[in-house]
């Protein structure tokens, strides 16, 4: 009985901590770029590689595996994601957010957003 009870108070708490990381980066709203808050800095994670396409004018360029390295250089605590994957998305917001930054949209280089509005098409 008491393994029982023991196992269901752990899948319990599992379950809060999976949802309580997933919860953060599905408040991140998926914007356009030309349509996100323009008080926010436009932090591009995308890998150097990605970029010869198409570049944004005004964005912090720090790809993923440098930012732990570099993201001290972004100077506005609210930031607009730009990404070429979920993945990138994903580790982004939860890396700026848990360093203090208000993330306020994203967008993504490869497919659109699930609520309808288009993620810029790079």
């Amino acid at each position: 009985m008491f393994l029982f009870i023991g196992g269901f108070v752990l899948v319990i708490v599992i379950g809060f901590l999976l949802v309580h990381r997933l919860r953060s980066i599905q408040t991140v709203p998926c914007v356009e770029v030309h349509q996100h808050d323009h008080s926010s800095q436009v932090v591009d994670v995308r890998d150097y590689n990605n970029l010869t396409t198409t570049v944004i004018s005004g964005a912090i360029v720090i790809p993923i595996p440098y930012l732990k390295r570099y993201y001290h250089e972004i100077s506005n605590k609210k930031v607009h994601i730009i990404a070429g994957s979920r993945l990138e998305k994903d580790i982004g917001v939860r890396f700026l957010q848990k360093n203090g930054f208000d993330v306020t949209g994203y967008s993504l280089a490869e497919c659109t957003c699930s609520s309808g509005s288009k993620d810029v098409v790079l």
